[in-house]
């Protein structure tokens, strides 16, 4: 497995927080050596790994004992640098994303809500790296990379997106 980007994506995300998405970490649990190299390219530009407790719970949840919970929690702990509270704010944005998403966010789970509430919220000062790019329609969301992950079956796209006004 490689992960390809273009050349001015770490300079864009230089000093700049990066949500991680439930799919990416899941991905990286699989692929940890190629995702530490990936993730330690990006700490190297001092982007600060970010996430939700709501991608954590969808991390944590269905481990098949405490050994794997734990084995699981610690693997969120090394990679992520901050979990990026929900305050009320947060859902007073997510109320307005599903008005300005209208029927297309009737299949958008509310992990994918709250993650665009956040980046609303912190504008240009924080990206969201996911795989559920049908859940961050073009219309709200600007899409400036897209990294993509070779492995033995084809390609994972990951889409980096950003809110704009």
């Amino acid at each position: 497995m490689e992960i390809k980007f273009l050349p001015t994506l770490l300079p864009s995300l230089k000093n700049k927080h990066l949500l991680l998405d439930t799919n990416i970490i899941r991905d990286a649990v699989k692929n940890p050596i190629v995702f530490n190299n990936f993730f330690n390219d990006l700490k190297k530009e001092h982007v600060t790994l970010s996430t939700i407790d709501h991608v954590r719970y969808e991390i944590l949840k269905g481990s098949l004992n405490e050994s794997k919970y734990t084995e699981k929690e610690k693997f969120l702990n090394e990679i992520i640098d901050v979990t990026i509270p929900v305050l009320p704010e947060t859902y007073k944005l997510a109320y307005e994303l599903i008005k300005m998403y209208g029927i297309n966010g009737s299949g958008v789970h509310i992990t994918d809500l709250i993650l665009g509430a956040i980046l609303m919220q912190y504008e240009k000062n924080i990206y969201l790296i996911t795989r559920d790019t049908s859940d961050f329609i073009l219309s709200i969301f600007k899409l400036p990379f897209i990294v993509n992950a070779t492995y033995n079956k084809g390609i994972y796209s990951y889409g980096i997106y950003q809110y704009i006004k």
